[in-house]
Formats: C-alpha cells, sequence, structure tokens
C-alpha cells in the first residue's frame, strides 16, 4: 500500500537484497519464515515485491537477525503483514491484540483477534469463529467494523485484523448521556443492523461491548461470532453454541430455541442497549423509568417476538417520532389535552387509533407523582370503550397492565363526585376483557378506597358485582388480596355479611378470616 508521499517502488531478489543489506541466497533463507512479506506479483523473471514494505519490515521488531528468528520473535506476527504489541481485549475463545500493519506506509495500528488454543477447541467454536470470518469480509458499511485481513496461522490458529477502535459503547454507560447524544448512537446502531440484516445476516450478540467507536468518532457493529447466514440453515451447532450470548441483551427466544430465531431477536438487543443507554446502567430487568422513549424500549424489548419492532428501520422511526420537537405553541396542559382526547376516545365501539396512540404515548410519558397530571389521565383513560380496551390490550399487554396500575394507585385521590361512576366503569370493563388477576387485585383495591373515601354508593355497587362474578378460586385469591390491600375500614364498608354470603366460598372464607364476619 502506497500513498502520493511514498512513491511505488518494486523489486525482485536482487532489489531486495541490496534493501535489506543481505545476499541473494540470504533472501533465499529469509523466505522461508512465516513472516517474511509475500510478493505482489509475478513475472516471466520472477517474483516481485513492494520494496517500501520490505523496507518496513526490515525495520520492525520481526527481523532480528539474518537467519532465522528467536522463539520468542516468531510468537510476534501473523499474515506476514501484523506485528503484534500488547493485549487490548478478549472474552470466551478469543483474545485481541493491537498490531502494526506493516503493510501500511505510516504502519497503521489494528486490532487483531485470534481463537484461543484452537487446538482444544470443540468443533463448533472453531466452525463459529470461521463463520465469524467468511461473514465479516463480505461487509462493508460505515456504522459496521471491516476486516482488513484473516487468514490461520500455526502458532495462533484463525485469526482476523479489522480497525483499532477507540472504545466501546460499554465505556458510556454510567455518563448520563443526554436524550439526544442517546438518539445519535441508535441512529448509528439501527444504521448498521440494517444493513446486517440485509445480506441478510442476523448477529445474535448485540451489546455495548460490541458497538466499537471507530477514530473518526462514529460508532459500528462489531464481533459477529455468533452470528449466522439467516440461509445458512445447514450449519448445525450444538444446543450450547448455538444459544451463546450475553445475559440482559440476549432474546428470550434466543436461549430456547436459537435456531429459529430471527431478526427479532437483533432488534431486542438494540432496545436492551437503549434501555441501557437510558438507564445508564445493565439493565437487569424490563422496568423502564417514565419518559418519551419508554414505549419504544418496552416495545422493542416485549418478551413476545410478534409485538416487537419489525425491524431495525421501524425501531429508529419510532425513536425519532418519540423524540420529535413539538412545534412552539402547540404544547397543551393535561386538562386540554383530557378535553381534547376525550370525545375521539369514547365516539362510537372503537376509539380513533390515532387518539388510542396519542393516549398510549401520554401513558408513557406521565408523572406518576404530579397528582394534577395523573388525575386528568385517569379521567381520560376512563373514557375508553371495552373495544379499545381489548385494541390495547391485544396490542401490548404489558403497557396496559403497567398503565392500569398507575391508574388503580390513583383511585386513591381525590376527584370529583361525577367522575367516581366513570372510573368505576373503565375498571370493570378493564377487568372483564383482560381476564387477568392481578388486574383484578388493584380494580378491587383501587375501587374499594375510592368508594369509600367518596362515600359513592354506586362504586360499592360496581365492586360488589365484580366480587359476585369471581368463578375460580385464582380470581378469589386476587380479589381477597385486593380488599386487604384496601384496608379493612373500607373493605367493610363495601361488602357486609349480606353481600359475603353470596359470594363464591374460597372468597366467602377469605373475607371472613380477613373481617371476621358471620359465617350464616
Amino acid at each position: 500500500m502506497t500513498t502520493n508521499s511514498e512513491p511505488l517502488r518494486l523489486g525482485g531478489v536482487s532489489e531486495v537484497a541490496a534493501e535489506l543489506k543481505v545476499s541473494r541466497q540470504q533472501v533465499a533463507k529469509l523466505r522461508q519464515r512465516d513472516d517474511f512479506p509475500l510478493p505482489v506479483g509475478s513475472l516471466t523473471v520472477g517474483d516481485v515485491w513492494d520494496l517500501n514494505v520490505i523496507r518496513r519490515w526490515a525495520g520492525s521488531r520481526l527481523r532480528r537477525t539474518a537467519g532465522r528468528p528467536a522463539a520468542n520473535t516468531q510468537r510476534l506476527a501473523v499474515g506476514r503483514r501484523f506485528e503484534f504489541g500488547a493485549e487490548i481485549g478478549g472474552g470466551g475463545f478469543a483474545v485481541v491484540y493491537s498490531a502494526q500493519d506493516l503493510n501500511s506506509p505510516s504502519g497503521t495500528q489494528v486490532a487483531v483477534k485470534v481463537l484461543r488454543e484452537m487446538h482444544a477447541l470443540d468443533p463448533e467454536t472453531v466452525a463459529r469463529f470461521e463463520r465469524e470470518l467468511r461473514l465479516m469480509s463480505d461487509l462493508s458499511h460505515p456504522h459496521v467494523m471491516p476486516v482488513l485481513a484473516s487468514g490461520t496461522d500455526e502458532r495462533h490458529g484463525l485469526w482476523y485484523a479489522m480497525p483499532i477502535a477507540r472504545g466501546s459503547l460499554a465505556d458510556e454507560l454510567g455518563n448520563n448521556m443526554e436524550q439526544g447524544d442517546i438518539v445519535a448512537v441508535m441512529r448509528q446502531i439501527c444504521a448498521g443492523l440494517a444493513y446486517i440484516h440485509g445480506e441478510p445476516i442476523l448477529h445474535r450478540d448485540l451489546k455495548p461491548e460490541n458497538v466499537l467507536r471507530t477514530q473518526t468518532g462514529t460508532w459500528a457493529i462489531s464481533d459477529f461470532g455468533l452470528a449466522r447466514a439467516v440461509a445458512e440453515s445447514t450449519v448445525r451447532l450444538t444446543v450450547t453454541a448455538e444459544t451463546m450470548g450475553t445475559p440482559f441483551y440476549t432474546a428470550p427466544e434466543q436461549w430456547k430455541d436459537a435456531k429459529r430465531v430471527d431478526k427479532r431477536a437483533d432488534i431486542y438487543s438494540a432496545g436492551k442497549i437503549l434501555q441501557a443507554l437510558v438507564t445508564g446502567g445493565t439493565p437487569v430487568d424490563d422496568d423502564v423509568p417514565a419518559g418519551k422513549l419508554r414505549a419504544v424500549i418496552q416495545r422493542a424489548i416485549s418478551q413476545d417476538p410478534q409485538r416487537r419492532h419489525t425491524s431495525a428501520t421501524d425501531l429508529l422511526a419510532a425513536i425519532e417520532a418519540a423524540v420529535a420537537v413539538v412545534p412552539a405553541g402547540e404544547w397543551e396542559t393535561p386538562e386540554e389535552k383530557a378535553t381534547r382526547l376525550r370525545p375521539r376516545l369514547r365516539e362510537g365501539g372503537v376509539a380513533d387509533e390515532a387518539a388510542l396512540e396519542e393516549l398510549a404515548r401520554w401513558a408513557e410519558e406521565v408523572d406518576s407523582a404530579d397528582d394534577e397530571e395523573m388525575g386528568w389521565f385517569a379521567r381520560t383513560l376512563s373514557a375508553l370503550p371495552a373495544d379499545s380496551v381489548e385494541w390495547w390490550w391485544d396490542r401490548d399487554p404489558g403497557a396496559f397492565s403497567r398503565v392500569f396500575l398507575a391508574f388503580a394507585e390513583r383511585l386513591e385521590g381525590e376527584f370529583p363526585f361525577e367522575v367516581c361512576d366513570g372510573l368505576a366503569g373503565f375498571a370493570r370493563r378493564a377487568i372483564a376483557v383482560t381476564r387477568d388477576a392481578i388486574i383484578l387485585q388493584e380494580a378491587i383495591c383501587g375501587l374499594t378506597c375510592l368508594g369509600h373515601h367518596h362515600n359513592r354508593w354506586h362504586v360499592r355497587d360496581v365492586v360488589v358485582a365484580i366480587l359476585q362474578g369471581i368463578r375460580s378460586d385464582e380470581d378469589a385469591g386476587a380479589a381477597t388480596e385486593g380488599l386487604r390491600m384496601a384496608g379493612k375500614d373500607a373493605a367493610e364498608w363495601t361488602v357486609g355479611d349480606t353481600v359475603i354470603r353470596t359470594l363464591r366460598p374460597t372468597l366467602r372464607a377469605g373475607l371472613i378470616k380477613f373481617l371476621g364476619a358471620d359465617e350464616e
């Protein structure tokens, strides 16, 4: 490799001997060394070398003597061009060294990844590393780390070289990145991931450590040790090899049946990276703080692959939409937003889907500690008809559950008298649609507190009707716990001896024990 500042110089054995200041016979001996530069071509008179490369080789640590190098010197290079420096990373079955590219005019520093003790590894691990080399060698994208060269070395085994990085995204965790910086990082990750999926390739080990900062400051996806071409269905690796990945960032289906995962597993990992950037730490669970990106993250890391974003492009579009700047003059107070949305949410049997989408975004951004905003949000939510509850529950049950729990907790607060009935009606619809024990428990607790606090008998009647409709022991346990959470005073105001005698036996027994009511 030459530049304008270093004119190309080619030569045969005689010119190489003159460059090294040795005889032609000594050049013949040097050519037997694994680290001696390869010729760049061959003419009728013999092989031809780049004399600039020969000169750099001569000035490197690789040439210690005119004869064969010492054993410790033999361990310093691979590919006849990469002179090893310090170990700079690694993990699992590979180690990474800094290295000098002797073919570069300026001796460019690169990173060389080699397989540890290849002879001692199982065939699946070797096959996975070879696949990594094959896949990465064909990739060319500004946000995917390129492979500069690869090969097999007698002493080191499989290896490949890539541009040396300035660190990884893992170094940024805990630095309280600004939202704009987080979005900029995700743009680059999604762009690289979209390109990879278009090849088509799955990464399957996307995590902050495998997103590297290039020398120009951009971010690029690296380390395809667990990747596989989608079309490569004939490759059969062991279950252990197939399911390798990194806890917290690996999609749940990858651990269960890795041979059948698709690009949505990488979407999950990208969502976990976004969660880590937002929270500033390892995403050990699915808890995401309130904010503009919470809904995007929760969809990306859904346990059900069918509910995730369909592609990296779709994920990026959702991120961009979530952080879009609201034009000046369009900000609304919670009351104004509630007043605008409520008619659209309750018109006809099914609400305006655009209004539902806006309500869902509001749910992810609302501050549950703000009593005023939560009050208006709860009133807006209560306008939803059963079909709209079903739409939301089918679309994202996890998000709906979180929203409902915040709603139920707010029922212990203050509301105008006329609003209470609407809140109770919505809770009853949510129970009927979802048939979820946790929602039942939280609704019973919230409505019991609401009716008792406001002395609202209609709310009491709704709670009693829900209790009388319980048909399973699981729901009976959830309802009993909900009443216990509401407190004895509120529970006694809601259900008396007459009501208790109309309930399912398991529910009746639980309430008698809790309230000390008469059994007859």
